[in-house]
């Protein structure tokens, strides 16, 4: 785990600029649905994660604990990103969605693992959804933060996965096949329910929903490989390495 306390301690000294001064000129199709949708993810990402702090500490690795925090940081700087755009937009943040409700109840429910498994369901769809947002836009802000924000959602899958892959690895075969249906299928059922809620902006920026539902399906399949598949499921789990930050 130093490696990522290292990756996350990197990041937040090193954060890409972004030229806030020239103003966002938002194309007018995406305005209105842009807005709408960020308001729903700042909420989302802005949350303290007492809870998740709170078993981190209890998992006995105090590097871990401490990688936690900077992941949540790091979080809170994306909703911190996503405000800076809906103030600028004259648009306000929300304090409350029925989305980030149902996921703070369910993350509430279970211990440290069970906990970044739901946690990673949001986090999957993220990575797809912030490089749409980057892809459909021109405005030179928009991408930048954009693209930071999608750049670290591949740090924290990945930072996820090689802590899952360690707390799995002596799962009974049966155990991890049915885990891993389950997980699907909750999967399944939060990106459909992305889809239906934030189908406005996906179409103003030119992402119909089967390419969104493939696309989600990969990321799927790459990050439960890494946690499902080490060697008795049939050879080596696919390494996923943290990426520091770069300017887009």
């Amino acid at each position: 785990m130093q490696t990522w306390l290292n990756y996350f301690e990197y990041n937040r000294r090193n954060r890409p600029s972004v030229p806030w001064a020239r103003g966002i000129e938002v194309e007018p199709h995406l305005r209105t649905p842009l807005i709408r949708s960020l308001q729903k993810f700042q909420l989302g990402e802005s949350g303290e994660g007492r809870k998740l702090r709170d078993h981190a500490r209890k998992a006995g690795d105090p590097t871990y604990a401490a990688a936690i925090d900077l992941f949540i940081q790091e979080e809170q700087e994306h909703a911190r990103l996503m405000g800076f755009i809906l103030r600028d937009l004259q648009a306000p943040v929300l304090t409350n969605h029925w989305s980030d409700r149902c996921f703070v109840f369910l993350r509430q429910l279970f211990g440290l693992q069970q906990e970044l498994m739901v946690l990673l369901l949001p986090e999957m769809i993220a990575k797809r959804y912030f490089q749409a947002l980057h892809d459909g836009t021109r405005d030179p802000v928009l991408r930048a933060v954009f693209a930071q924000i999608a750049r670290d959602e591949d740090g924290h899958l990945a930072f996820h996965v090689a802590y899952l892959q360690r707390a799995f690895e002596n799962l009974s075969f049966t155990r991890r096949i049915v885990a891993l249906v389950i997980w699907r299928l909750l999967f399944r059922a939060t990106c459909l329910a992305v889809m239906l809620d934030h189908r406005s902006v996906l179409q103003a920026v030119g992402v119909n929903r089967r390419e969104f539902w493939q696309d989600c399906g990969r990321i799927f399949d790459a990050v439960a490989a890494g946690i499902f598949s080490p060697a008795h499921l049939g050879g080596p789990a696919p390494v996923i390495h943290p990426q520091p930050s770069t300017n887009p």
